[in-house]
């Protein structure tokens, strides 16, 4: 299983050269068993960076959605009551934003690689990570 950051999860669907080789064979190899998970805390970073003018999408939100979602090989990972609380309680010191910590604590629930360009989530010893 793999989770894909918001980053990740855009760059996958609209520019995956972007990601490194090396970790993009794995998001293939993923999305050929149907194993990547996005959390619904990413398409919520998404609507309000898009709202906010900091990030354009190719079609209005919720057609983007429509479209993400049924990309093959992806789950959407509806918010977990655990992962709200488990994202208060990961082993410090990691960064306060709110969403990096909500995806942290999924990926450690399922015991999944998190692929993130973010270097503070990827110094964090206490989560899987490839980039």
């Amino acid at each position: 299983m793999i989770v894909l950051d918001t980053q990740a999860w855009l760059w996958w669907l609209h520019a995956p050269e972007k990601i490194p080789a090396r970790t993009r064979k794995l998001v293939q190899q993923g999305e050929a068993a149907t194993k990547l998970l996005v959390s619904s805390i990413s398409v919520w970073e998404i609507a309000t960076k898009n709202r906010l003018g900091k990030l354009s999408l190719p079609m209005d939100m919720r057609n983007w959605f429509a479209a993400a979602r049924a990309y093959p090989g992806i789950a959407i990972e509806p918010l977990a009551a655990d992962d709200a609380i488990a994202s208060t309680e990961l082993p410090e010191p990691f960064h306060k934003d709110p969403a990096d910590r909500i995806i942290v604590a999924m990926a450690r629930r399922y015991g999944a690689l998190l692929v993130t360009s973010d270097e503070k989530i990827r110094a964090y010893r206490h989560v899987r990570t490839s980039w």
